[in-house]
């Protein structure tokens, strides 16, 4: 992946402003590509695409594939003739938090009413539909709306793991409602791609996300069960997860199923192949979240669930890459290489010159960072979807913290050549902006929340928390914050998108 110097926004589209209650592919996201390009931005990060299978969370997916179809606009299905005025003046209005409950209510029905009035001859959606993973998706999604959203192995039998005779009679049996699963999923994949062609056009790249794991409640598993560590009934023998440490003593649980890479291997990665290329298509970039589960995995076995008895398991290494690499030319990876580091980790990553990721909120605790030893290959953040913005992370935790305050006061003194530095809660947020647009790394992706200098309650997600995440709305004035100011830091530390 070739990248020069610059900079980019990371926001998850749910939480863009518009006149309904969760952020979509309207104009209103149109909008913010022109927005991204006034400010010299030359990408836009965002998270997975997905259908949270629970928690709301997209990096727990009924399918690695399939888009989310509450992302879909209703003025651009409006535009298409597929709703009229009435339908969306029954729409909820701007809110401040996503009620995903009742979006989920409120879409599934819009959709309907947009199924009805569908041509399926349409020549693009025939063309799309030829995607292999849209006939395992929508036979799954189908049946898993038949039996009440429960897990897959307490299904029938005939459901579960279905024959191929088996699968063709049930496809007959729900052709209609598999139909429309089809059709979700052609009005997601054009709307975005119209989104993306616009980023194009203004040199926006669009960075994507895609999760090492995926869910065991899920299309990829159910239809791929050959792939993962699964016992005779189907059971996960082994879940995902990470050892003790010095922030968790229990160590974590993420509870994904564990892939069986001798499997893949045999397979010659071909499911890998088609889940990188498919989401290379949908976005410029992609963000591989868990880097380091290709070199080494925690393995917990499922019936303990403890991940305190777990243990280092051996990973695909550089064979999954050089696999994807030969069917995938131009293989856009940024590797998420979090986390505890081994020298075998960066060599993997060094082999295929991955860029790599630095948060500054992290490496600001390291009593010896050096901002000099910084790796140009590398995408820096103040912090990610996972940390608190900066301005909450400072009068929470770092305003406290001598070693942060030490690291920031002097890296700050040696970028602006001053003798003293004053660092309180209404300029912290531009000062970490500051300081990730002055090192040596190459790109600098800054949390839009940071931007706008926001407290703790426009935090996205906390690890470890299993409500109240991912459903943040920004405001609709953000395009009235001082640009000035963001411009001439982009401007005096050559990020900017020419």
């Amino acid at each position: 992946m070739n990248i020069n110097r610059s900079c980019g926004l990371l926001i998850h589209p749910t939480a863009l402003p518009n006149k309904y209650g969760i952020g979509d592919f309207g104009k209103e996201t149109y909008e913010f590509i022109d927005f991204l390009a006034e400010l010299k931005q030359t990408y836009w990060q965002i998270l997975p695409l997905t259908i949270p299978e629970k928690g709301n969370s997209p990096y727990s997916p009924l399918s690695t594939f399939a888009g989310n179809p509450l992302l879909i606009s209703p003025d651009l299905l409006y535009e298409d003739g597929l709703l009229s005025n009435q339908d969306l003046s029954e729409l909820k209005g701007f809110t401040n938090k996503i009620d995903y409950p009742a979006m989920i209510q409120e879409r599934e029905k819009l959709l309907r009413k947009a199924f009805q009035e569908f041509s399926p001859n349409d020549k693009a959606y025939l063309d799309f539909c030829k995607y292999h993973w849209l006939d395992d998706y929508s036979l799954f999604i189908t049946l898993y709306e038949k039996n009440n959203k429960t897990a897959w192995n307490t299904w029938a039998l005939n459901e579960q793991k279905p024959s191929s005779q088996e699968k063709e009679k049930l496809i007959n049996g729900y052709q209609k409602q598999i139909d429309y699963h089809k059709f979700v999923q052609f009005i997601f994949y054009k709307q975005w791609q119209g989104l993306k062609e616009y980023a194009t056009k203004n040199k926006i790249q669009i960075i994507g996300d895609i999760p090492i794991y995926v869910s065991y409640n899920s299309a990829d598993v159910w239809a791929n069960k050959e792939l993962f560590q699964l016992d005779e009934n189907m059971q996960a023998k082994y879940i995902s997860g990470c050892p003790p440490d010095g922030f968790n003593a229990d160590g974590q649980i993420w509870e994904n199923p564990l892939y069986d890479w001798e499997k893949n291997s045999l397979n010659s990665y071909k499911w890998w192949i088609e889940r990188v290329r498919y989401n290379l298509e949908i976005c410029h970039v992609l963000r591989l979240d868990h880097f380091i589960g290709f070199s080494r995995y925690w393995s917990i076995p499922a019936d303990l669930n403890d991940a305190r008895q777990g243990s280092w398991k051996e990973g695909p290494g550089k064979e999954i890459f050089l696999a994807l690499q030969k069917a995938i030319p131009k293989l856009n990876i940024i590797a998420e290489d979090l986390g505890s580091l081994t020298a075998q980790v960066t060599q993997l990553k060094n082999e295929f010159n991955f860029p790599g990721m630095l948060v500054a909120q992290y490496a600001l605790e390291d009593w010896d960072f050096d901002m000099n030893s910084l790796s140009e290959n590398t995408f820096i953040y103040p912090g990610t979807h996972d940390n608190n913005t900066s301005r909450a992370w400072w009068n929470e935790y770092a305003c406290n913290n001598d070693t942060i305050k030490k690291n920031l006061y002097q890296i700050l003194r040696e970028v602006r050549k001053e003798s003293d530095i004053l660092v309180n809660q209404d300029s912290l947020a531009y000062d970490l902006i500051e300081l990730v647009y002055s090192s040596k790394c190459l790109v600098a992706i800054i949390p839009i929340q940071d931007i706008l200098n926001l407290g703790q309650e426009f935090r996205m997600n906390r690890p470890g928390f299993a409500k109240g995440n991912w459903d943040i709305r920004i405001e609709k004035n953000y395009t009235e914050l001082n640009k000035n100011d963001l411009l001439r830091l982009i401007n005096c530390y050559k990020r900017g998108n020419l």
